[in-house]
């Protein structure tokens, strides 16, 4: 068993807990799209904090930061010595797979659009009426 599939084993659940703890609450009701952004820390630490912003442009990236909700005071964190694309690659499956079955994955394809920010671009799942897998 690879590490990408021992993450995934141990961390889902833990993500899917994280994400329903957020979603069971109402969200600021300025928010259009939501954006997953991922960062490493220190200590072979990865964290993704959930963003609401006010704003969706499909054609400019900068739209995730608009910024009107963030859990940037409790990020869901994993840690795992590995490199920055097999992080990129978990969590992008984590998120997708949370929109395949995740309690609140309705609520959030209310949004104009889904995306995970990584490095060098934003990655989205979804915007309304239109899967972008």
């Amino acid at each position: 068993m690879g590490l990408l599939d021992r993450l995934k084993l141990n961390k889902t659940k833990d993500f899917f807990e994280w994400l329903d703890l957020i979603l069971k609450n109402e969200l600021n009701s300025e928010i259009k799209a939501i954006n997953f952004n991922l960062y490493e820390d220190t200590d072979n630490k990865w964290s993704v904090e959930l963003v609401g912003t006010f704003s969706f442009d499909k054609d400019n990236d900068d739209w995730a930061c608009d910024e009107v909700f963030t859990t940037r005071d409790h990020p869901f964190v994993i840690e795992c010595e590995s490199d920055w694309k097999l992080v990129e690659t978990f969590f992008i499956g984590l998120v997708n797979e949370y929109l395949s079955s995740g309690k609140y994955a309705g609520k959030l394809k209310e949004y104009q659009a889904i995306g995970i920010d990584l490095l060098t671009e934003i990655y989205r799942f979804y915007m309304q009426d239109n899967v972008c897998l």
